[in-house]
C-alpha cells in the first residue's frame, strides 16, 4: 500500500472517530439538558401546588391523624383533660358488645345508598330518554321543571319535606284526612321512616343523573339507531342493546361516586335526627347511617372516643370504594 493511500485511510478513520466522539458527547449533553428541563418543570409544578398541598395537610391530613389517635384513647366529656391511651378497647367494644348495632348500621347504610343510586339512575334514564325526543313539545320547559329539585339548596328541600311529612301537622297527612284516610307516621314508624328518607333523597338526586344522562345520550352515534332500524329492531330492543349499555359505561364511575356520597349522606339527620330512637341510649336510631350515628355518638352521648373509632371504620369503607372507583374509571376510560 502506498504511503499516500495509507495516510488517507488514517485521516478518514480519525475523522470518523472524532465525529463518533462528538455524537456521544452530544447525546449525553442532550440527556443532561432533558433531565434538567424535567426537574425544573417538576419544581415549578410543586411550587404552584404547594399552597393547596399545605392546606390539604392542615385541614385534612392532620385531623385524620388526630382522629385515629383519639380512637385509641378514652377521650369523652368526662375525661376531656385526663384521658388516657387504652389501645384497641374501643374497637373491641364495637366489634364485640356493639357488633349488633354496627351490623345494623352497615346493612342499612348499604341498603340506603344502593337504593338511592339505583332508583335515581332508573328514573333519570327514563326521563332523559323521553326528554331527548325532539318530537316532544315544550321540551325545554319540562327540562327546567325536572331540574328544580336539584337547583334548590338541599337544606331547604329537606326542611320542606320534614314539614310536609309531619305526622300531626304535615300537609300530606292533612290532605289524607280530607279524603278519608288516617294519619301515616311517615317519620315516626321505623320502616315507614326508612322508606320516606330514601324517597326524599331520591327527590333531589335524580335531576343530577338526568342532566348527565341527557348529555351522554347526545354522544351516542345516531348511526347505531339507524342501523338498528334497518334491521327491524324495536324501540325497546334499541334501548336495551344500545342506549342502556352506553349510559352504564359512561355513568359507572359517576354512579360509584354517587354511592360514596350517599354512604356519607348527612341530610337524613336534618329530616329525622336519626330517629325513631333506639331502645337504649346510645343505640342507633332507625334511620341512622354510619355518619349520622357518629354525630349522635359525639354530640349527644359525648363519647368522642367511640365516635373517633367509628369514623376510622367509615374512612376504611370510603377508601375501599374510592380505590375501586379509580380502578373502574381507569378501565372504562382505557377501553
Amino acid at each position: 500500500m502506498s504511503p499516500s493511500l495509507r495516510f488517507g485511510l488514517e485521516d478518514v478513520e480519525m475523522a470518523w472517530y472524532e465525529q463518533h466522539i462528538k455524537y456521544i458527547q452530544g447525546t449525553g449533553t442532550e440527556k443532561i439538558t432533558e433531565r434538567r428541563k424535567k426537574f425544573k418543570e417538576t419544581l415549578k409544578a410543586f411550587l404552584i401546588l404547594s399552597p393547596a398541598m399545605v392546606l390539604i395537610f392542615i385541614f385534612y391530613v392532620i385531623p385524620i391523624i388526630q382522629n385515629i389517635l383519639l380512637s385509641f384513647t378514652n377521650y369523652s366529656v368526662m375525661r376531656m383533660y385526663n384521658y388516657e391511651f387504652i389501645g384497641f378497647e374501643n374497637y373491641r367494644y364495637i366489634f364485640g358488645e356493639g357488633i349488633t348495632g354496627l351490623s345494623k348500621l352497615v346493612v342499612w347504610t348499604f341498603i340506603f345508598a344502593i337504593s338511592v343510586v339505583i332508583i335515581s339512575f332508573c328514573i333519570a334514564t327514563v326521563l332523559a330518554v323521553i326528554l331527548n325526543n325532539n318530537n316532544i313539545k315544550l321540551r325545554a320547559i319540562y327540562r327546567t321543571i325536572f331540574i328544580i329539585p336539584w337547583v334548590i339548596p338541599s337544606v331547604i328541600t329537606l326542611l320542606m319535606w320534614r314539614g310536609l311529612l309531619n305526622t300531626n301537622y304535615g300537609f300530606i297527612n292533612n290532605l289524607l284526612e280530607v279524603v278519608g284516610f288516617g294519619k301515616v307516621p311517615w317519620l315516626t314508624h321505623p320502616v315507614i321512616a326508612k322508606i320516606s328518607v330514601i324517597f326524599i333523597i331520591i327527590w333531589y338526586s335524580f335531576p343530577y343523573f338526568t342532566v348527565v344522562a341527557l348529555g351522554m345520550l347526545q354522544a351516542i352515534p345516531r348511526q347505531l339507531y339507524e342501523s338498528a332500524e334497518i334491521d327491524g329492531s324495536s324501540k325497546l330492543r334499541n334501548f336495551m342493546c344500545i342506549t342502556l349499555p352506553h349510559l352504564l359505561k359512561g355513568m359507572m364511575p359517576i354512579l360509584i361516586m354517587a354511592f360514596i356520597m350517599q354512604f356519607n349522606q348527612f341530610g337524613i339527620y336534618i329530616v329525622t335526627n336519626g330517629g325513631p330512637a333506639g331502645e337504649r341510649l346510645g343505640d342507633p336510631g332507625a334511620t341512622d347511617l354510619l355518619l349520622t350515628y357518629v354525630y349522635n355518638m359525639a354530640f349527644r352521648v359525648f363519647r368522642y372516643d367511640l365516635a373517633a373509632a367509628y369514623s376510622v371504620i367509615i374512612f376504611i369503607f370510603v377508601a375501599i370504594f374510592a380505590l375501586a372507583n379509580m380502578k373502574i374509571s381507569e378501565k372504562f376510560f382505557n377501553d
